[in-house]
């Protein structure tokens, strides 16, 4: 008789004692909770020139990039002189690939015909140009460095 009512209480333990344990391991690791969703369309922070590092502001930073970015692109524009029989107003469109290294590649030039007839170098003013850019620091995402891909729009307005 006792073996009877110790071998019922051992098996009633035994099917209370997996739930008690199921219990157990959700409430230890409920609150460790591991962020899985990844957007891949944006980065943490954007590359950097050597000069724009030390800002610790990121909406700042990423503004001193592309100012810094523009300024490149026009000044070594305006080193050259070009003479056109008549007015320009276009806008060409340059994708830069700045690799996880911070080294920056040109993609692609994109441009109308009217500006390829009229200004034929400008192209091989602009892979100059990619060619002079510094060794940049590469684009972040959760702290790792990243590749990054950028559409610079280039306003020509010439008389």
């Amino acid at each position: 008789m006792y073996l009877r009512i110790i071998l019922y209480l051992f098996s009633v333990s035994l099917c209370f004692s997996c739930g008690f344990f199921e219990k157990i391991k959700e409430s230890a690791f409920s609150s460790k909770r591991i962020d899985t969703v990844i957007d891949y369309t944006r980065v943490d922070v954007l590359p950097a020139f050597p000069i724009c590092d030390s800002i610790i502001d990121v909406t700042q930073k990423n503004r001193c990039f592309i100012n810094k970015l523009y300024i490149h692109f026009s000044q070594e524009l305006l080193e050259h002189t070009f003479d056109v029989p008549e007015f320009i107003n276009e806008t060409v469109t340059v994708t830069l690939k700045i690799d996880a290294k911070g080294k920056a590649n040109l993609v692609s030039i994109v441009s109308s015909a009217d500006v390829k007839k009229i200004i034929p170098l400008l192209d091989t003013i602009i892979k100059e140009s990619v060619a002079k850019l510094p060794i940049l620091f590469p684009a972040l995402k959760r702290g790792i460095p990243v590749a990054t891909v950028y559409e610079l729009p280039i306003v020509i307005k010439l008389k």
